[in-house]
């Protein structure tokens, strides 16, 4: 848990990279002046997902970096892998734009959604799928410890996917 908990909190930003709002200035200039209201992770994420994932110890987040912000929470399952969920206004074609190493576009419900390993000194053990909200997106930032002895090797990006793909689904259309 401690190895999950501290590799998380200890990304290089935000979102453990770059932050958004320095990936481009031809992007920077659409940004929504503050997160996107309506939903608030910490308290809106449902039990049953967090049981189902055995995802504990919240501890709330907030940060800011030239104009992108981040609010929402951070999980860790223990002896295992650690999760930050926020609420952002980097956008989609924001992330895209800045074509971070194995960046996928797709769709969860009817969300477009992308995601990318934006950490350059470990990209496979870190992920981050945004998915899109109105004002910017809801941020998943996985960070997988190779070192893990319980799933050190599974790749994270699909680990943030399973878990997007079962907090997104039900968001109402006007978040």
């Amino acid at each position: 848990m401690i190895g999950s908990a501290a590799l998380l909190v200890a990304g290089c930003g935000p979102s453990g990279s770059q932050p958004a709002s320095e990936r481009s200035s031809s992007s920077s200039a659409a940004i929504a002046p503050d997160v996107p209201t309506g939903y608030d992770p910490c308290t809106q994420i449902p039990q049953n997902v967090l049981n189902d994932f055995q995802l504990h110890s919240s501890i709330p987040s907030e940060n800011s970096a030239n104009g992108t912000k981040w609010e929402g929470c951070q999980w860790v399952r223990s002896n295992w892998y650690g999760i930050a969920i926020q609420v952002t206004n980097a956008t989609i074609d924001m992330i895209r734009d800045q074509h971070y190493q194995d960046t996928q576009e797709f769709t969860i419900g009817n969300r477009r959604a992308i995601s990318s390993r934006q950490a350059p000194d470990h990209p496979m053990q870190q992920c981050t799928v945004n998915v899109e909200i109105k004002g910017g997106t809801l941020e998943f930032f996985l960070t997988n410890p190779a070192d893990d002895s319980v799933g050190g090797n599974k790749n994270s990006c699909d680990m943030a996917r399973e878990i997007a793909n079962r907090v997104v689904p039900p968001l109402p259309s006007s978040i």
